[in-house]
């Protein structure tokens, strides 16, 4: 769990969609080449990704609802 009870980190935002790691990094990628709508990641401490809980939250209730939850 991160220090931060404001931010995640990427396996505690895949156990929150329900999702692998390699899932939320893929989906990560595609946002970042403008192919998605995945939270962008913040870097902490050893350049780890950490997400904002609020921005997380947030994405969950705007997917379309067979989204989340589907390791694809």
């Amino acid at each position: 769990m991160s220090k931060n009870q404001n931010l995640m980190t990427v396996p505690e935002v895949a156990a929150f969609y329900g999702l692998s790691t390699q899932t939320i990094r893929r989906r990560v990628k595609e946002a970042k080449e403008k192919r998605g709508s995945f939270p962008s990641p913040v870097f902490g401490y050893q350049k780890k990704a950490l997400f904002h809980r609020s921005e997380v939250e947030s994405w969950k209730e705007i997917v379309e609802p067979g989204e989340v939850g589907q390791d694809d």
